[in-house]
Parts: C-alpha cells; sequence; structure tokens
C-alpha cells in the first residue's frame, strides 16, 4: 500500500478558471484543500468501472472496451476535476502587467491545451500541442492543491518484490512507467500527459533498514519499536538485517532525515529542478549497493572533462556488485563521448539501478534508468557482452534524446527512437570498431528487407496509441539504419558531418529554451537537417519516412572493348518480384488489429530515387568510383574505362604462388613492378597444404577466362546508401577478387554470401574453408564461411564440406591428429565465437533423405561429451548449450532436405533398420539429458543449459515421440514460481508451441498465470506467447487432428511413397484441404479460421472471461485480453437483470378458516404479467354489496365496481379465469396497470360454477337502491350464525381516511401471488369460519426498541379467513402462497368505537376472502373485529361470473385482542357460507 500526499502549483492564465481537472487513477483520496479551502470534487476512479454486471458474458468485451479506451487515448481523460471555491480568488500579482490586461479583456491565448476554465462553458479547446506560456512572470498569483491519497490495489504504476512471505528474495519496490499515457497517476494525481512538464520536489518516508520492514511486516503496523528489554524476533536477526534502505529517484538527494514520530523511519527529500514530465519521474526503494562507475575513469581523462564530467552511479541488490562493476564498466566513457561530442548532460548525475521483475529490459526517466536484473552477468561470462552493452548505451542516450527531448506527436517517436540508437551506435563504433559496425548495420538492413513487406511506414507506425511492441522493435529496427544511410549521403554531399551538426543543434535547441517545450516533431527535424546540407530532403523522407517498403536492384553489366565503357543497367523490380508478405505467428494480433481497424498499407515504390556509388576495381588494382543518380526504373549507364593495363594482379597472383611452392622469398625489392602485394585468404597454398586439405584450383579454361577480363569487380552501392536487395550478373571469379581484395567488411560479407547461394562444388567449397582459416578476417565473416560451407556438404562432392568443416575444427581446437578436443580456453573471444560457430554450421548438414551423416553426429556428440573447462577462466554454459542445440539438431530430419525432393510430410524422423543409427540417437538424447540434471545441481549462468535442454524437448517432441514421447507435465514443473523467470518463460513457451492451447486445463492455467501471477515479467511475456500460440492455430490449424473419414493417410517407405484415400471422393477431400490452407495464408482466412477453433469453446470462453475480470491485470494486459475476444467473439449488446427474489411465505389452508403461515425455501418468483390488461368485465347483478355506510368504504387499492350490466352471461362466459394486475396506486381506485418495478399485488381467481341469479335492476355500483338509503343487513339465519354472534362494529371511513392513508403511506404493501386454482364441486351450505392465526413476534420486533417504524411493522393475530362460499370450496390442505419482501404482513394502528385496541383483518362487505372459491349462492360476509366482539356478515344473492376480488390484510399491532367470532351470510340463492373467522389475539 501507498500513502502520501501531493501538492500541485497552479499558474493560472485565465482570471474565469473555474475547475483544475487532474488525472488520478486507482488512488482513494482523503482530504482535499484548494488554497486551503475544501472545493467541489468529482472523482471517477477508472479502475472500479472496468467491470461488467454478473450476468455478462464474453460477447460483452466491446463495453468494456469503451470503458477502457479513454485510458489509454492521448492524452488520457481527467478522472479528478476540482471546482474552486468561491472564496478563492484568482488576482493579478501585477494588476498593470501586459499579460494581466490582456487576460482580463478575454484577449489571452492559453497555451496548453490542458487549460480549461469551466467544463460546462463551451469554450473550443486549444490544439493539441501548442507552445507552453511563459510562466516566468506569472501574471496571476499561483494556486496550491493538495490532496492526501492512499493506493492499496496496485494494478499499474507501481511494483513490489520480495514483499510475500514466501518470496525469498530482497524486498525493494520501484515505478513501472512506460511512455503509454496514464502511468504516473497511477500512484498520485497528476497530469499525466506527456506534453506537460514541470519541476519536482520528492519526499520519500521510508523504513531505515531491512530488518525494519521485517518488524513492521510481524506487527501489521507500518512500523513497531523494539523495547529495551525485548528481544528480537529469530527471523529478525541474520547478515542482512542492518542493511540501509536506499531510495535512487530521478533527482537530486537535498536531505536525509530521521522520521519526527517513528525512528525506524526516515525521510529523504529529492528536488529536479528541470521540467520532465510526470512518466519521467521514477524511484526505487530496497537495500541497493552503490557502486561509483565514475572510478573507472582515468586521471587524464577526470582532467580532460574538468567540469563537464559526470557523476555515474549504478546500484544493485546484495550480492551483485561484481556484476554490476562487470556489466557497467565502459558507461563513463560512453557519458564522456555524448558530452564532447553532442552537447552537455542534461541533468547533475546518472544512476542505473537494477531490480527484478522489470517487464522490458530497461525503462528510462530523467537521470535515472531502470534496468532488469536479466542484463547483468558475471566476468567470466562473454556472449551478452555486445547485446547488453548497445541496450545500456541506448538509455544513456536517451537521457538526452528521449527524456529531455520528446516526440510532439506519437508519430514522431520514430526520430526520437532512431537518434538515440544512431547515438549508440556512434559510440559502439568506437568501442568495438568500425568493422563490427558496419557488419550488424548490413545485418539489420538485410532484417528490415525480410521484414519490411506489407507494413506501414516509419511514420505511421506511430499512429496507432499505445504503439504495440511488435510496432516499436521494427522502429527501433529501421529508424537508426535510416539516420545512417542519410547520414552517409549527406557527408558526400558536403563533405562534412551533417547529422552530428543536427544533432548538436538540436540538443543546444532544447537546452536554451528554442525548442518549443523541448518537443521534436519531423518536420522541425527535416528543416534543420536542410539547413545545414543546403539541399533539399523532401524525396529522401518521401521514400524511407513516409513510404514503406524498399527497393530491389537487378543489374546487368558488359564491357565493350570498341568503346572502352562498361555498359550497365540498373532496373528496379519492386513494384512486380517484392515477395508475398507469410503470416508470422509472432505478429498475428498486430495484423488481426489492423485488418478490424481497416488499416490500409499504402501502395509500394515504384522506383525510388537518389545517388548511388558504383565502385570499379579496374585490371591495375585501382578503384574508381562513379556517383549516378537514379532517378527513373530502368536506368542505362555508360562507365568510361580508366585502365591501358590488363590482369597485372592476375600475372602477379600466378607468380606468387609459384614462388611459394617453390620456397622462394619474395623480397619487398623484387615485387616493385607489381601491384599485388598481398591479399587476404591467401593460406593452405603449399602442394602438401591442397593434397591434405583436398584444396580445388582454378581450372586452366577459368585461368584463361579471368585474364580476358577487364577489371577485377564491381561493387554496387560501395557506400552503403541503401537498404535495398541487389542482384549482380557478375561471375565467381570476381566475387573471389572482392573477397580476398576488398577490406570493407560489407564487400566481404556479399561475397560469402554470394558463395552460399551458388551452386556448390568443391572449389566454392576450398575458397569458403580458406576464408575460414585465415585469422585475419573479422571474425564475423568466417562465421558466415563456416555456415556457408555446410552447404557443400553433399554426397556428390564426396562430402567435402563436412570434410573441410571438421578439419577446421581439429586444426584449431584439438589435439594435433586426433578429433578430441583440448581444453578449452576463450580469452580470444573471436576464437571462441568461431569455435561455437563451426559445430552449429555441421548440425545443418544433411543427406539425401533430409537427415544427418551419423559421422557428423558422433563428431558433435564426442565435443559434448570430452569438453574440458577445467583450466578455462570463462565459463564455457554457452559454449555447451551451442553444441547441445546442434546435436539435437541432428535428429531432426529436415523436410525437404533431400536433392531428390523427398518430402517427409510428418516432419519425423527415418525409420532406419540400422540398429547403430538408432544407439546414437539413443545416445544423443542420454547426453543432453545428463546436462540437465547437472544444471540443477550446478546452475549455470541464467540456467541457460536447462533453458535449451527445453527447446530441445520441444522439437523433439514437435517432429516425434520415438525418441522422447511428449510429456507436459515437465515442461510444467517448470513453470512454477520458484524457478528463475527466463526458465519459467521458457517452460511456458515450449508448453504453448507444443499445443497446449488446444488443452483446456492447461489454457485455465496459462490464462490464470496472465492474471494472477505476481510478477509483471511473467504476466506481459506469456500474454505474449500466448497471443503467439493463438497466431499458430489460426495460421496452421490444430496440430494433432484425429483421423476419421474423408483423412488422408500419407505412408513413407525408403523406397517410395504411398497416398492412400480413405474416401472414393478423395480428390474433393484434398481440394477441400488445399482450399482451407491457402485461405488460411490470408489475414482474413486465419482470423476466421482461428474463430471457428476456438468460437465456440465454452471452456475457453469462460477462462479468458474469468482472467479479464482479474483485479490484478495492468491496463496493456487487459487491451490485450479483449483484442482477443474481438477476434474470437461477436459484439452482443445485452443486458440480464438478475433480480433479488422476495423472501416467500407459504400458506396452508387446514380447513375450517384456519391457516397456517410458514417459511419455505426459495423457489422461482413468477411475476405477474405487466402487460396493459384487458378492459374491466362489468359487475355480476346479485354480487353487489349492500350500500356501505361512510366509514366502510372499500380499503385503499382496491378497485371499484363499475355499474353493473344486463344480466345476459352465459354460463360459458362463466367457466372462464380472468387474472387482472392490482393498480398499485394509494390515491387512485381505477383498474390501472402496476408500475414496473413497484410491489406486486395479491390476486386470486375465482371460477364460480352453477346458474345465474337475477340481479336487482334498481340498485347503484355500490350496492344501494336508487333513491334509497343504506341497505339493511338481513337477519342471519341460526344455520348462518353457528359460528359465533354479536354485533359488528362498524367505523367511519370518511372520517379515518385521509389521516390512515397520510400515516401508512410508508408501510402499507399489496402483495400478489400467481393465481391458483381450486376444486369444482356442488353448492352446500357453508361451514363456520375458522379462527384467526395466532400472531407472533419476529425478529426484528424483539431488536426494536422505541422505533415507531419496527413497532408499525410487529405482526399481531392475523385476522381470521373468510368462510366458505355456499359453493365449491377448496379442500382443507391446498396451499396458497404469499410473495412479500418481508416477513411482515401489512400492518396498520386502529381503534374501535369502545376504544379498545385490537387486530383486525376486514374484507369488502360482500366479497368472499380467504382460500374459498364462490360458486353458486350467497356470498360470505366479512370476518368480525378482533376484539372479540361478532364480526357482521350480509349475503347477496349473486349471478356465477369470473371476477378478481383483491385481497388487503390490515394489522393492530398494540395489546392482545381477543379472538372474535365470525359473522353469518344471509340466504341466497343457497345457503350462505360463514362469516370470516375471529382475530387471533396479538402476542
Amino acid at each position: 500500500m501507498l500513502k502520501g500526499w501531493t501538492e500541485i502549483t497552479v499558474l493560472p492564465t485565465d482570471p474565469q478558471l473555474k475547475q483544475i481537472k487532474l488525472n488520478c487513477r486507482q488512488c482513494t483520496l482523503g482530504k482535499v484543500l484548494v488554497n486551503g479551502k475544501v472545493p467541489t470534487l468529482k472523482y471517477t476512479e477508472p479502475y472500479s468501472r472496468l467491470r461488467l454486471h454478473e450476468t455478462a458474458t464474453v460477447n460483452q468485451f466491446h463495453m468494456l472496451q469503451a470503458k477502457l479506451a479513454p485510458m489509454v487515448k492521448d492524452p488520457p481523460d481527467e478522472e479528478l476535476i476540482i471546482t474552486l471555491p468561491r472564496s478563492v480568488k484568482i488576482e493579478p500579482t501585477d494588476p498593470f502587467a501586459a499579460a494581466a490586461q490582456n487576460a482580463l479583456l478575454g484577449r489571452y491565448v492559453p497555451g496548453s491545451h490542458r487549460d480549461s476554465p469551466d467544463v460546462s462553458g463551451g469554450a473550443t479547446p486549444a490544439p493539441l500541442l501548442t507552445t507552453r506560456p511563459d510562466v516566468s512572470q506569472p501574471a496571476f498569483t499561483p494556486i496550491i492543491v493538495r490532496i492526501e491519497f492512499t493506493v492499496e490495489n496496485i494494478r499499474d504504476g507501481f511494483h513490489f518484490v520480495g514483499c510475500d512471505p514466501f518470496d525469498q528474495r530482497f524486498p525493494h519496490a520501484y515505478t513501472t512507467h512506460s511512455p503509454v499515457p496514464g502511468s504516473a497517476c497511477a500512484i498520485f494525481p497528476c497530469i499525466d500527459d506527456v506534453h506537460e512538464r514541470c519541476t519536482w520536489e520528492m519526499e520519500i518516508t521510508v523504513p531505515r533498514t531491512l530488518g525494519d520492514i521485517r518488524k513492521a511486516a510481524r506487527s501489521g503496523e507500518g512500523a513497531a519499536e523494539v523495547t529495551p528489554g525485548e528481544e528480537p524476533h529469530p527471523e529478525e536477526v541474520d547478515e542482512y538485517s542492518d542493511l540501509d534502505m536506499q531510495v535512487v529517484c530521478s533527482g537530486d538527494l537535498v536531505d536525509e532525515v530521521v522520521h519526527s514520530v517513528d525512528s525506524t523511519k526516515k525521510t529523504l527529500s529529492f528536488c529536479q529542478n528541470s521540467t520532465i514530465p510526470a512518466h519521467h519521474v521514477s524511484f526505487a526503494v530496497g537495500p541497493f549497493e552503490k557502486v561509483n562507475l565514475s572510478d573507472y575513469r582515468e586521471v587524464d581523462e577526470d582532467d580532460a572533462m574538468y567540469a563537464i564530467a559526470v557523476e555515474v552511479l549504478g546500484y544493485c541488490l546484495p550480492g551483485r556488485e561484481n556484476e554490476l562493476r562487470n556489466t557497467c564498466m565502459f558507461m563513463h566513457k560512453a557519458v564522456d563521448f555524448f558530452v564532447r561530442d553532442f552537447g552537455s548532460y542534461p541533468y547533475s548525475s546518472y544512476r542505473l539501478c537494477f531490480v527484478d521483475d522489470l517487464p522490458t529490459a530497461t525503462v528510462e526517466s530523467a537521470s535515472l534508468s531502470l534496468c532488469s536484473n536479466h542484463l547483468l552477468f558475471p566476468e567470466d561470462v562473454i556472449d551478452p557482452i555486445y547485446d547488453t552493452t548497445r541496450k545500456l548505451t541506448y538509455t544513456l542516450a536517451a537521457q538526452w534524446v528521449g527524456v529531455s527531448i520528446a516526440p510532439k506527436e506519437w508519430a514522431d517517436m520514430w526520430v526520437i527512437i532512431g537518434i538515440g540508437y544512431y547515438m549508440a551506435g556512434i559510440f559502439l563504433k568506437k568501442l568495438v570498431g568500425n568493422n563490427e559496425y558496419r557488419f550488424r548495420l548490413k545485418k539489420d538492413a538485410e532484417k528490415i528487407c525480410a521484414l519490411d513487406i506489407g507494413r506501414p511506414s516509419l511514420y505511421a507506425q506511430g499512429l496507432r496509441v499505445p504503439i504495440d511492441p511488435e510496432d516499436l522493435e521494427f522502429i527501433k529496427l529501421k529508424a537508426p539504419v535510416v539516420l545512417f544511410i542519410l547520414e552517409r549521403r549527406l557527408t558526400k554531399a558536403t563533405g562534412s558531418l551533417v547529422l552530428h551538426r543536427t544533432l548538436r543543434r538540436i540538443i543546444l535547441h532544447s537546452t536554451s529554451g528554442e525548442l518549443p517545450n523541448s518537443e521534436l516533431c519531423t518536420q522541425h527535424f527535416i528543416k534543420i537537417c536542410e539547413k545545414l546540407s543546403h539541399s533539399k530532403l523532401d524525396t529522401f523522407f518521401a521514400q524511407w519516412v513516409f513510404g514503406s517498403g524498399y527497393p530491389r536492384f537487378e543489374i546487368s553489366q558488359r564491357f565493350n572493348k570498341k568503346k572502352l565503357v562498361i555498359e550497365m543497367g540498373i532496373k528496379q523490380v519492386q513494384a512486380t518480384e517484392t515477395p508475398t508478405r507469410r503470416l508470422d505467428p509472432a505478429e498475428f494480433m498486430l495484423d488481426s488489429r489492423a485488418h478490424q481497424r481497416g488499416v490500409v498499407v499504402g501502395p509500394i515504390v515504384p522506383v525510388y530515387s537518389g545517388p548511388m556509388t558504383i565502385r570499379i576495381h579496374e585490371a591495375d588494382g585501382t578503384p574508381y568510383e562513379h556517383v549516378v543518380n537514379i532517378t527513373e526504373g530502368y536506368t542505362k549507364l555508360d562507365i568510361p574505362y580508366n585502365t591501358k593495363y590488363k590482369r597485372l594482379k592476375r600475372t602477379r597472383r600466378q607468380k606468387e604462388r609459384a614462388a611459394v611452392a617453390a620456397g622462394i622469398d619474395i623480397s619487398m625489392d623484387n615485387q616493385a613492378d607489381d601491384v599485388l602485394l598481398y591479399c587476404l585468404g591467401d593460406v593452405l597454398q603449399s602442394e602438401e597444404e591442397i593434397q591434405d586439405w583436398r584444396i580445388e584450383e582454378w581450372s586452366k579454361e577459368e585461368e584463361e577466362r579471368m585474364g580476358q577480363e577487364s577489371f577485377e569487380w564491381i561493387r554496387m552501392d560501395a557506400d552503403f546508401e541503401w537498404i535495398c536487395t541487389i542482384a549482380l550478373n557478375q561471375p565467381d571469379y570476381m566475387f573471389l577478387s572482392q573477397l580476398q581484395q576488398d577490406r570493407d567488411v560489407v564487400a566481404q560479407y556479399e561475397a560469402v554470401q554470394h558463395f552460399s547461394k551458388t551452386r556448390e562444388s568443391a572449389l566454392v567449397s576450398s575458397i569458403l574453408v580458406r576464408t575460414l582459416m585465415d585469422r585475419r578476417y573479422y571474425y564475423g565473416i568466417r562465421i558466415e564461411a563456416a555456415f556457408a560451407l555446410a552447404k557443400c556438404a553433399r554426397a556428390e562432392l564426396d562430402w567435402i564440406g563436412e570434410f573441410h568443416l571438421r578439419k577446421a575444427f581439429q586444426e584449431f581446437y584439438c589435439f594435433p591428429n586426433s578429433p578430441l578436443p583440448r581444453g578449452n580456453d576463450f580469452t580470444d573471444f573471436t576464437a571462441y565465437f568461431v569455435q561455437k560457430s563451426i559445430p552449429e554450421a555441421m548440425s545443418h548438414i544433411r543427406n539425401n533423405f533430409g537427415s544427418t551423416p551419423l559421422t557428423v553426429q558422433k563428431f558433435l556428440l564426442d565435443l559434448l561429451r570430452y569438453n574440458d573447462n577445467s583450466n578455462n577462466p570463462a565459463s564455457d554454459c554457452h559454449y555447451i548449450a551451442t553444441l547441445m542445440r546442434a546435436l539435437a539438431q541432428t535428429l531432426i530430419t529436415i523436410k525437404g532436405g533431400g536433392q531428390d525432393g523427398y518430402d517427409d510430410d510428418d516432419g519425423g524422423y527415418e525409420d532406419f533398420e540400422d540398429r547403430e543409427t538408432e544407439e546414437a540417437q539413443m545416445a544423443v538424447v542420454r547426453e543432453i539429458e545428463r546436462h540437465q540434471r547437472m544444471d540443477q545441481w550446478v546452475p549455470s549462468y541464467q540456467n541457460i543449459v536447462s533453458e535449451v535442454a527445453l527447446e530441445i524437448k520441444r522439437e523433439l517432441m514437435l517432429h516425434t515421440t520415438r525418441l522422447i514421447p511428449q510429456n507436459l507435465q515437465e515442461f510444467m514443473a517448470y513453470t512454477r514460481e520458484e524457478n528463475l523467470d527466463k526458465l519459467r518463460m521458457k517452460a511456458f513457451e515450449c508448453l504453448l508451441d507444443l499445443g497446449a492451447i488446444e488443452n483446456p486445463i492447461i489454457t485455465k492455467y496459462v490464462l490464470y498465470v496472465i492474471a494472477h501471477d505476481p510478477s509483471p515479467y511473467i504476466r506481459r511475456g506469456v500474454l505474449v506467447l500466448f497471443m503467439q500460440a493463438l497466431g499458430v492455430l489460426g495460421i496452421s490449424g490444430r496440430r494433432k487432428k484425429k483421423g476419421g473419414e474423408g483423412d488422408v493417410v500419407k505412408r513413407e517407405s525408403r523406397d517410395e511413397m504411398i497416398v492412400e484415400e480413405t474416401q472414393d471422393d478423395g480428390k474433393a477431400s484434398t481440394a477441400n484441404k488445399r482450399k482451407e490452407g491457402l485461405a488460411r495464408e490470408t489475414i482474413s482466412g486465419a482470423m476466421e479460421a482461428l474463430k471457428k477453433e476456438l468460437g465456440e469453446d465454452a471452456e475457453f470462453r469462460d477462462a479468458i472471461w474469468e482472467a479479464i475480470g482479474s483485479p490484478d491485470l495492468g491496463i496493456l494486459e487487459l487491451q490485450s485480453l479483449l483484442d482477443i475476444c474481438k477476434l474470437l467473439y461477436d459484439e452482443k449488446t445485452s443486458l440480464i437483470v438478475v433480480m433479488k427474489q422476495p423472501k416467500r411465505l407459504c400458506c396452508r389452508n387446514l380447513g375450517k378458516g384456519k391457516l397456517s403461515f410458514k417459511w419455505q425455501p426459495r423457489k422461482q418468483l413468477v411475476l405477474l404479467d405487466r402487460k396493459v390488461p384487458p378492459p374491466p368485465l362489468p359487475p355480476i347483478a346479485g354480487l353487489l354489496p349492500p350500500a356501505p355506510s361512510p366509514s366502510s368504504l372499500p380499503v385503499q387499492g382496491l378497485p371499484l365496481i363499475p355499474p353493473p350490466p344486463t344480466p345476459s352471461a352465459t354460463s360459458a362466459a362463466a367457466a372462464e379465469a380472468v387474472s387482472t394486475p392490482i393498480p398499485n396506486s394509494k390515491k387512485q381506485h381505477s383498474q390501472t396497470p402496476q408500475p414496473s418495478g413497484g410491489p406486486p399485488s395479491l390476486t386470486l381467481k375465482l371460477k364460480p360454477l352453477g346458474s345465474i341469479a337475477k340481479t336487482p335492476k334498481n340498485l347503484d355500483s355500490r350496492g344501494r337502491e336508487i333513491g334509497g338509503g343504506v341497505p339493511r343487513t338481513p337477519k342471519p339465519s341460526p344455520s348462518m350464525t353457528s359460528g359465533g354472534s354479536g354485533s359488528a362494529q362498524v367505523k367511519d371511513r370518511d372520517r379515518d381516511r385521509d389521516r390512515d392513508r397520510d400515516r401508512d403511506r410508508d408501510r402499507e404493501q399489496v402483495y400478489s401471488t400467481p393465481p391458483s386454482s381450486g376444486s369444482q364441486s356442488r353448492a352446500v351450505a357453508g361451514g363456520d369460519g375458522g379462527g384467526g392465526a395466532t400472531g407472533t413476534v419476529s425478529k426484528s420486533s424483539k431488536k426494536s426498541k422505541g422505533s415507531k417504524k419496527d413497532r408499525f411493522m410487529t405482526p399481531g393475530g392475523g385476522g381470521g379467513s373468510g368462510g366458505g362460499g355456499g359453493g365449491s370450496s377448496a379442500p382443507a390442505g391446498v396451499p396458497t402462497e404469499l410473495s412479500t419482501p418481508s416477513a411482515h404482513s401489512r400492518v396498520k394502528a386502529k381503534s374501535d368505537r369502545h376504544g379498545s385496541s385490537s387486530t383486525s383483518a376486514t374484507a369488502a362487505a360482500g366479497t368472499p376472502s380467504g382460500a374459498a372459491r364462490q360458486s353458486s349462492g350467497p356470498t360470505g360476509g366479512g370476518g368480525g373485529a378482533g376484539s372479540g366482539s361478532a364480526g357482521a356478515g350480509a349475503g347477496t344473492p349473486t349471478t356465477a361470473r369470473p371476477m378478481v376480488v383483491p385481497l388487503k390484510i390490515k394489522l393492530k399491532i398494540p395489546g392482545r385482542g381477543a379472538a372474535g367470532s365470525g359473522g353469518g351470510g344471509s340466504s341466497g340463492g343457497g345457503s350462505g357460507g360463514g362469516g370470516g373467522g375471529g382475530g387471533g389475539g396479538g402476542r
């Protein structure tokens, strides 16, 4: 948990400022003050909104995407809006200042898009990026906003390591900011915009020592003091308890004091005077060890730098100081180089802090770089040197361009990244040499040509915010190479380092304030380049920055002896011969997102224009350069020839070879007339060596042909000014001259690449082995020659390539005349890299069947078995890993590897009958497993040996299960949290490559790790692997398909291939499979196939939806999972509302008017139909009640009976059942549909049967005679009064109605249940009404003491149910369910005329109540009052018609009421039913 406060000083630019908008996420706000006054807040925590209703499914993913969109856009929406109090006035500091006058007159133009005087004012927002106002002299008094906050559930922005009880690592914490908007506001309120800059002051309070953290963890408080007599806990006493906690922050440390309240804490204050955006403020807290890397600076270097020397500090966890020194020992040189070449350092010092679980390799912030511990390596490890050095150098260069200078728009990200890596490359050129620098640039250019097919341009890559990691990696690859070729062209045109001057100018403008807001855009960069080079660069940037693709040149040349010119044709074929981009699983999600968004890649540039340097090495050995300007698709050139002499160099070479063969020493004096002094690759020249190495020389015919040539070789694009592919029709001996005599490493690389692609021969193998054996070549050229030699290992050439590779390895690294290797000696790094490359190259040798020869396999096995590293100061873990990979490669049969076109469709192994071969393969597997077990006991650097072992087993399981059966459990064991992060990641990679995504259990596990793993490095890395696995499934389909009808089965043998079709229409089946395969080659087809594979998988759907709901997911991970859902599922905008069911009270009719109420388990509630009811039925003659007195009007909520129609109803109509909802209105009594959302009404459906009685014609709608008074109640017969006697007490309804309505408005409810049909029987005389149910005291009544509401809600004795009708009645035991949202009935306190408190159950006069079903005969009367007096009853003749009768219960609470008796009914068409039972005594 983080607890803190932020104080923001706002400099108003408008006196009408009303609101301040801030970004604030996952924070719980405390006290907020504006100039000491409490403002009005509007705070919407966005993370709490990232959830849907409980019934949401994965098809509602778009609803989450809509909620997530404001958080990832640029700039992000503000979550915290502070409305200034009225007492806070914005007053000018100087009323007579020009800025104040302009502001008051409304002419002030705000300089930031954040300026918003009023949200509701309708003001037009300023442009996205504008010049900030000059705040050096503020026009108005500042406003100070202080916000106290707490962050508990941290999802983004900050990460804790080692704080879990089971995590044994050192506890430390750090910020995890990224260029994505909204990363900094997750830990403190701020304006989290990449374009908003300000100065910072930070105070961080932390425990003083590592032991104080453990004390606080034990106590559960912020800190715990140890009293003088108390002994510390045993877990708190160890060698690390006294380690001081260090704070590394983006700023200068100005103060460190002990906390004023808690002595176990300390407070450190930092200050950053340079203006930086919020996401460039970082800090880390932990028991770090501090290393001053400036100590590596020599004395003379320190004196030379003097005042501009920058202090470089490194921080690491305990025990890793030596690794930190070895990894960062060059940093002081890099800082000094950048300061001298590009300008002063923008901050006071530079710090590097290495932490665990960092999602990326580095995070750049102001004066601080957070780096992953994966970059640290000890002194005895060689392989990570270059890559780690390049990454750390870039983090340093980003302090100038990247942090101090930021992109103005996201589309300008390419120029920021490109300049940073260009600066890093210039330093590496000085550090490791020009050959390494140019060789790696050439390799990067080739990689660009392979990837830049169907991609957006460099500029368009940044238009998609946030930038996808794959796009970011492509920008890092291409942008520095584009700047390199720009530098080459500008240098040749002007003769000066124009790009260096451009960068110095940009950095100087940023420091001096001339660069607005220190933001660089593409147009500004172009403008400065054009100004310094005095040339227009629109064409260059249109092709290489705003355009996509690359040129492809086909070049033809011919020497014209008559004209003495070289006729050359340069043709651009990229518009017609650019290969189609194949789908890559690593970029499948990127392509699918672009396809869904409708991103269209621009057309290929048909013609590239620009200068190209052509260097022709003529016969006298002199290189002649010709610069041609290419402007058309086909350019024809006539290049003049200068040399008058021919073949001088060839003659000199022949003389030199003859002298060497004769043993004659050629002195310098004797070779003055000859031009060629020496060339590379002139080893293995003696006759003995030629025979021993089986060297093949040029034939006489080829020597004669070489003698007729007028020039040695031609170099196209000799100055590396293009990113392109070039096909030049030049004979092999010219490429040999280029390889041996051109000192440019790029020329040598191009020559080796030519020999690797040309037709294999013994002569080519001889050329390559001489290149490999010559130590004067750059080691990268020798490695390329080794891999090219493997292609010459063919049976028709007597395996000459294999012989040369083995011979070279034995010559360099084995005992004389023995295949056993000598002890390792890696002191020479170049020799070490060559030693690694030869076994790897030999593993690519294949015979005609695509398998590795047994001799190669045994040779590599012996190298691994007899590897000796006992006397080597360097580690051999990477060398062992290379040998293991090479051995595993020999076990795999290459599909289509033979020259006879043999196609091993299963990609598996040959079923060799040779027992020796099988034993050799098993020996290879045992040796690999032995090294894997050894790595468990003696771990290698970052468990590299175990990683390679897992890779090997994955490859073997992918191809066959004969040697190693497929066992996913082994990989699952390596995914546990106690393993190293990189090893866990490799295990997840192997699982997903083996088709684990097709296993529902493992898929759930992988998604659980993505959602809940404590390491952000694992979460983000496994998510990337998971998306790649989806790409494999969409592009290639399921790895294993069960055989069935229609499948094509192929069987191979060594002699023939037999294809068997399992159906008669096998051709159609094959055609369908081919059609499906072709469809998967397009992004739309692959997306459709993937949707078909997983779209209907219920387990996958539930697992990914559960992962999306994880509270631990960050914004980037959540966005990626939602993109997967968009790919697999259709959008469905729906909302299933699940209402909380009310409690259910079950009522059972015990007979004789007795009801039993009991709580039953909750069942499904059947809601009434809320539709508009049909027109009400007319009243029925004979059922009209007697005219009530004014005090006995119908209770509220009951519908009034409309005027009676003529008695023309039939018995058929009487048999229909009608169910009409009761209106829930206390003011209206008309029959209207009940509003949705109100409490349901109790509806009873009656189904009367029998004859139709006549109704008096002189009655009104209330049962009164027209012109008469209140109808008299007929005297009950003896049979009808057997249930009890007494006079009914009647209240004045008109007098008490208004008072009762106002009192009971909040307590009355009308309940409704589904109607239940009663039984039908003949008319019989009704009996007495049963006694009322005795009320019980509810739990709520026991707890309420003095609460008026609770007292009224306490049920007393319920009134008795109405007696049965004269017709059919419901038999005893038929339950009537009462749906009620509480345990109480409707309650109303009443007093009778005598003033005694009683409980009454009242029914409308003449209305049948209870469970009885009225049939033919008179209607039973209402139940009597609960005071013990007899209830009055009345009966009237009725006509049997279906009708709806509402039941309304009123209860009077206080006191004990005596049980009253029911009144009798009068005689009608038959014997009337008994009156309602007496009220039960209240309790």
